[in-house]
């Protein structure tokens, strides 16, 4: 693992906070790797002494005040990074700002041309890292880890309302907003170059389907880049046999990711589930030609526990197995995740994470996984839930009786019954698709929103509505299908907000480097061309599945399900009910005014009753222990100070 922070604007004489800032970085074992300051600019690089990546280049030499991070041929350019990228410098000198358009693999990227005083700051394709920032009077501090930001007593200390109000909806917070006021992190796929005391942000990468010409299939060491080839480039829509050989096409560019993300050397470690993406990587990490080692974490609750299937795996694909068992639910894990993670997080999937985490770290430090598969061929159970709603009649206005009767049943029934929930669900499936995304990625309504919030609060934000967000990712989603449209969409928001971003957390707290091959944006590049039947057809997976079968049996291209939903509500009726009655209910929580007592304490008793409000009860008691950790740290900013508000700047 590894960090960097940076001032520019009037730096000069701050080498001395910049390193205070970096100091602030998980894990605590992270060790200076180089830092470079001049009049105007500061940067600091951290890393792991156990390796797992790096900052960068540190090779060259030259004038500064510390050892140098990363610096060019005498022209005053300077580059760190938080991955092992040691031509930095040099591939800016050649591609300018679109160097981050050929680095590959998650990282975060800073460049500063001291000859021209302008810095280029960026991270990965996909989200797989993040750069939080701040502009203050012209003055730039960034870091890739917000807590770094936080020690740096000039940053504001109020909560940000807004990005509070999208948290709730969705359980993380999305790029651009953070949750402290005036900090902004950098969408997946973006940059930004200050200078002049300014900043401009853009997107430099979205999947874009590339031509379909007659080029022949990619080697398994060649350009992931190229083309859909054969029947599939000639028709559009793959037949069964033109399928299979999308299959072969895929199998072959996995293999090239694999290989581009190997460390230098030693076995290739693969964080193996039973799950078909970690399949899929493992299977192609025996063909980069390194031995293998593959671990699991293993549970006993056998809704979340794969162990069989790993196993059977790991021994048709020979490889050196290990298994970790993971103990059951401990109240202490909730607490202990606020301090790894910088932001709120309110998705229970954090606790799996969590413990597949600290125990994967205790074998390696680099480990591969199939984190992200869904990126490419499909999959989140939203897809195959909004896959079936696509089959209901498509209008531009949606189905107005479908809702009426949805919406007679919700004002009829108590919260958390079933018949509320089949209310819920015909509320959406009566929608237009845009609105049924949008309703079905997000999980506190606007309903509950208002019955929560104090008065105060809830005219604060009566005019902010969480939902437009996911309905302008679907509406500029590429592709023509409903699930192309909803896999373009998770790539901007639930993929780096909900997914990688509980990664990357319990990850950088574990000192754990996780590679992700299935998220190379070659590979999306190549996947966003493919047709949707190709993909979840009828909920399969059709494209995972043909590939697993090249390299797999049958058997373990279907493994038996695992619930991908945790025993929440029961944990929140034995496991975490003293924990979460204490918290949400104090003299602490009242005081800040965000929720109504009596709100709370329903929903508390409600369930357990036997009423369902497990996600939102979390959502809230994560929120509440985030807040706990940073004490004296971030408050909820005032009444009438709309912290969220202020646009960040323009994507072009």
């Amino acid at each position: 693992m590894s960090a960097i922070v940076g001032i520019v604007g009037d730096a000069g004489g701050d080498g001395e906070l910049a390193r205070r800032l970096a100091a602030a970085c998980t894990p605590a074992d992270l060790a200076d790797a180089g830092w470079y300051g001049d009049d105007w600019a500061t940067l600091v690089a951290r890393s792991s002494p156990y390796g797992g990546g790096g900052p960068g280049p540190r090779s060259a030499t030259g004038a500064g005040r510390g050892p140098d991070p990363g610096r060019g041929a005498g022209d005053g350019i300077v580059a760190v990074g938080t991955a092992a990228h040691p031509d930095l410098a040099e591939r800016y000198r050649r591609h300018g700002d679109d160097l981050v358009r050929h680095l590959v693999g998650g990282f975060a990227v800073a460049v500063w041309d001291s000859s021209r005083r302008r810095l280029l700051l960026a991270g990965d394709h996909t989200g797989q890292q993040t750069i939080y920032w701040q502009l203050r009077g012209g003055r730039l501090v960034f870091a890739s880890q917000l807590r770094a930001l936080l020690a740096d007593p000039r940053t504001g200390r109020d909560l940000d309302l807004v990005a509070l109000h999208h948290y709730l909806t969705y359980r993380y917070v999305p790029a651009p907003w953070s949750i402290v006021a005036g900090v902004r992190k950098l969408a997946p796929g973006s940059r930004l170059i200050w200078q002049d005391g300014r900043v401009v942000v853009d997107r430099y990468w979205s999947p874009a389907a590339p031509a379909h010409a007659d080029a022949a299939p990619a080697a398994a060491t060649g350009d992931l880049s190229t083309a859909v080839t054969g029947a599939t480039a000639a028709t559009g829509d793959p037949s069964a046999g033109a399928t299979a050989d999308v299959a072969g096409q895929f199998r072959q560019r996995l293999v090239a990711a694999v290989r581009s993300q190997l460390p230098a050397d030693g076995p290739a470690q693969v964080l193996l589930s039973g799950g078909i993406g970690a399949s899929l990587v493992a299977a192609a990490a025996t063909c980069t030609g390194r031995p293998i080692r593959t671990c699991t974490v293993t549970f006993d609750d056998p809704r979340l526990d794969q162990r069989a299937t790993a196993r059977q795996i790991a021994g048709h694909l020979g490889a050196e197995h290990q298994e970790y068992p993971a103990s059951g639910i401990d109240p202490a894990v909730a607490q202990e995740l606020v301090r790894w993670c910088d932001e709120p997080f309110g998705d229970p999937a954090a606790f799996g994470s969590f413990l597949v985490a600290r125990y994967a770290a205790v074998r390696s430090t680099d480990v591969l996984s199939g984190l992200g598969g869904p990126a490419v061929y499909g999959g989140f159970p939203h897809h195959l839930l909004l896959g079936w709603l696509s089959r209901w009649p498509d209008r531009a206005g949606g189905l107005p009786r479908v809702q009426r009767i949805g919406a007679a049943l919700v004002d009829r029934t108590a919260l958390g019954t079933p018949v509320r929930r089949l209310g819920r669900l015909l509320e959406v499936a009566g929608c237009a698709p845009p609105q049924r995304y949008a309703r079905i990625v997000g999980q506190c309504s606007g309903e509950q929103k208002d019955d929560l919030y104090t008065e105060a609060l809830r005219t604060e934000l009566a005019d902010v509505d969480s939902g437009r967000l996911a309905e302008a990712a679907y509406l500029a989603g590429e592709g023509g299908s409903t699930l192309s449209r909803m896999i373009d969409a998770d790539r901007r928001g639930y993929l780096p907000g909900g997914v990688l971003y509980r990664w990357s957390a319990v990850t950088a707290g574990a000192g754990l480097r996780l590679r992700a091959p299935l998220l190379d944006h070659r590979l999306l590049d190549w996947a966003a061309g493919l047709p949707a039947r190709c993909k979840v057809p009828g909920g399969r997976r059709q494209l995972a599945r043909q590939a697993a079968s090249g390299w797999l049996p049958a058997r373990l291209t279907w493994p038996a399900p695992v619930s991908d939903r945790l025993p929440l509500a029961g944990w929140l009726r034995v496991e975490l009910r003293d924990l979460a009655r204490d918290v949400l209910t104090d003299q602490t929580c009242r005081d800040r005014g965000l929720w109504r007592p009596a709100a709370v304490r329903r929903l508390l008793d409600e369930h357990d009753a036997g009423l369902d409000h497990a996600y939102t009860l979390f959502t809230l008691l994560q929120l509440e222990l985030w807040i706990r950790h940073w004490a004296g740290v971030v408050a909820p900013a005032p009444t009438g100070h709309r912290a969220g508000a202020a646009a960040a700047p323009p994507l072009r």
